[in-house]
């Protein structure tokens, strides 16, 4: 199993290619439904899509940041609120911007948004697939064309370390929960 990402030197180049190729090539391959889609514009947030071209970026950058910020928000206001409706805005003031701290840790550390940025330049964009190499051959083949800059990694080991490592872990916590019981 392998990472295969190609770079693109366009905020749009990873998009329009994709449509091109899917519509020549779809049928053929449908590992091609399957390709992400990283594309981080010269103005604005970075977007993350694992889904078809013609749907809307599953994730943008500061998102869950914003979710956090309003859950803060809100948690703020309502405890704030049995003090009064003056100091209910201001915990609700104070608690968004705790959440948007929360929430852009936890967005930096979950999605890895500063790896992506450090490798990943404002206007330019890329496909990425994890698959087997003969697969990733095909892809790195259907867009040869595009000339994009094609990045490959082996990925299969460090897959198999994480997840004994999580099996020993889960063993771990199952012997705790029973020792405690």
């Amino acid at each position: 199993m392998e990472v295969c990402i190609l770079k693109f030197g366009s905020a749009d180049g990873a998009d329009d290619a994709l449509k091109q190729v899917i519509n020549a090539e779809g049928d053929r391959n449908p590992w091609l439904y399957d390709v992400g889609v990283v594309r981080r514009p010269l103005l604005g947030r970075m977007s993350i899509r694992a889904t078809f071209a013609d749907e809307p970026p599953a994730l943008r950058e500061g998102d869950v940041k914003a979710k956090f910020a309003d859950a803060g928000a809100m948690t703020g206001y309502l405890v704030g609120s049995l003090a009064g409706p003056l100091h209910a805005d201001l915990a609700a003031i104070e608690g968004r911007g705790q959440g948007a701290g929360v929430g852009k840790a936890v967005e930096k550390r979950l999605l890895r948004t500063d790896e992506i940025k450090s490798n990943i330049p404002r206007d330019s964009s890329a496909l990425v697939l994890v698959a087997p190499a003969d697969v990733n051959d095909r892809m790195v083949q259907l867009f040869a064309t595009y000339s994009p800059e094609v990045i490959r990694k082996d990925i299969a080991q460090e897959i198999e370390q994480r997840l004994e490592t999580f099996r020993q872990k889960t063993l771990q916590d199952i012997a705790q929960q029973a020792a405690a019981h």
